[in-house]
């Protein structure tokens, strides 16, 4: 078993390295790979984003969070709870704005589509990173009482938070990049919050690319004003309330549900004595 282990985890390294290395050449060849790719900058975005979540992916299984990538044992009551969850993603979509004439979207059904694609690429990638190994890493290395899970919620979203600073050196305005950082750190703190809830990375993912989409494909893929006086009273309605709830189900969570990934390394050498 030791030896499997051990193959095992060499592989992983391999593949986290030839990723990485991967990721750093698309970057420097970037403009060229958008030149000569169909829909370049959709299409790159797409592909380095799917590159990083995989090196994520390999991340999680070497530090034994693999679980987290399960369907298995599957906790039905746990989805329902975080459910409330989507509606901050789905409220991200201007309906009010839209429902008044003020903002509409223009492109065909293709365009959408990609930029779909686009979503759940960046949701696969961040998810992954962010909740899937800066936060399990974080949060397992500390107890497992209120004020640990509370402060490794709220590390792990500031450093999500924190990486969006990085939107300056792109021309964003300073006023657009904090209120990003804003959000980007509640939304980073509820989505740790409904790992921690259902143990599975996938929801949060599919809530991270929901929200992204929902926000941006009227800018994206079409036009007008989507911050009018009802939609802004709107999102405070559904937000404020959501809020509230995830912050009550933060703190109820049972011991089961702080137990976030097993000590798979520990578990594998505890099932083959030959290897002591």
């Amino acid at each position: 078993m030791k030896k499997k282990l051990k193959a095992r985890d060499r592989g992983l390294l391999i593949a986290i390295v030839a990723g990485f290395l991967l990721m750093l050449a698309m970057e420097l060849f970037r403009d060229r790979l958008i030149a000569a790719l169909p829909m370049g900058e959709s299409v790159y975005t797409v592909s380095v984003r799917l590159v990083g979540g995989a090196v994520c992916v390999c991340l999680m299984i070497y530090c034994s969070f693999s679980d987290l990538l399960k369907f298995s044992g599957h906790r039905w009551g746990a989805l329902l709870a975080v459910l409330p969850c989507f509606l901050i993603a789905v409220d991200n979509f201007p309906f009010l704005s839209v429902a008044m004439g003020d903002a509409a979207i223009h492109a065909g059904a293709g365009e959408i589509l990609l930029y779909a694609l686009v979503c759940l690429s960046v949701g696969f990638f961040e998810e992954t990173a962010f909740r899937g190994c800066v936060f399990t890493m974080i949060y397992s290395r500390r107890k497992k009482n209120a004020f640990n899970v509370f402060l490794s919620v709220v590390l792990s979203s500031a450093v999500f938070g924190a990486i969006h600073l990085v939107n300056l050196f792109t021309g964003a305005s300073v006023g657009s990049v904090l209120l990003q950082v804003g959000y980007s750190f509640l939304i980073g703190g509820m989505c740790s919050v409904m790992l921690l809830k259902t143990h599975n990375i996938w929801y949060c993912v599919i809530l991270h690319a929901l929200y992204n989409f929902a926000g941006g494909v009227v800018p994206e893929c079409g036009s007008g004003t989507i911050w009018t006086v009802p939609t802004v009273i709107l999102t405070v309605c559904v937000s404020v309330p959501v809020a509230v709830y995830v912050l009550a189900l933060l703190f109820r969570l049972n011991r089961e549900e702080l137990s976030l990934a097993g000590d798979e390394r520990e578990r594998d050498g505890a099932e083959d004595p030959a290897e002591e």
